[in-house]
């Protein structure tokens, strides 16, 4: 029995994982994620993991949960998948075969066609080492008397623009839309 295979390391992923164990799955359940460490939380990244930069408290479940659940994580990134073979292929040449496969790869950012948005400086949030780039840059921000520039008035452009300002940052956000959220 090849399993369930879930692409996607994040909060949904996590869930279905989790989810499958509670109501008494027990063949093979593998987690794919391309980044490293545990699964856990993105909505604190962007306000109270860059306050405190406690990364431990952004965990779903300790690595014990997973090991005593029988959730094998893997930390590579999907890049295909052959579903008449019912394979998952990975960045590092491996292959996943599964019965069941779970597609949740969750967001991306969007990204304006903009000149230089690519530049050095320029940053997103999506991750937890989006974010530690992030709350590693606010204190040179601050000091160089630098503005941060926030593209985006949702929930967490405004949430890393609060945070910015608690630094001491100046920060201008830019909405397409007529007003913010």
């Amino acid at each position: 029995m090849a399993g369930v295979v879930i692409v996607g390391g994040g909060q949904g992923g996590f869930q279905a994982a989790a989810s499958l164990r509670q109501e008494g799955y027990e063949g093979p359940v593998t987690l794919v994620g391309d980044e490293p460490g545990l699964p856990y939380q993105r909505p604190p990244l962007s306000k109270a993991y860059l306050k405190d930069g406690d990364a431990a408290r952004l965990a779903l479940r300790p690595e014990a949960f997973f090991a005593a659940a029988g959730i094998a994580l893997v930390h590579d990134q999907a890049e295909g998948v052959d579903r008449a073979a019912r394979r998952v292929a990975l960045a590092s040449g491996a292959a996943l075969a599964y019965d069941h496969l779970i597609l949740a790869p969750g967001a991306r950012n969007a990204r304006p066609p903009l000149p230089g948005i690519e530049a050095p400086g320029v940053l997103g949030l999506r991750t937890l080492a989006d974010a530690q780039a992030l709350r590693a840059a606010l204190p040179a921000t601050v000091a160089s008397g630098a503005r941060a520039v926030v593209i985006g008035g949702g929930f967490i452009g405004l949430e890393f623009a609060a945070v910015a300002r608690a630094f001491g940052c100046a920060v201008t956000v830019v909405e397409a839309a007529p007003r913010l959220m």
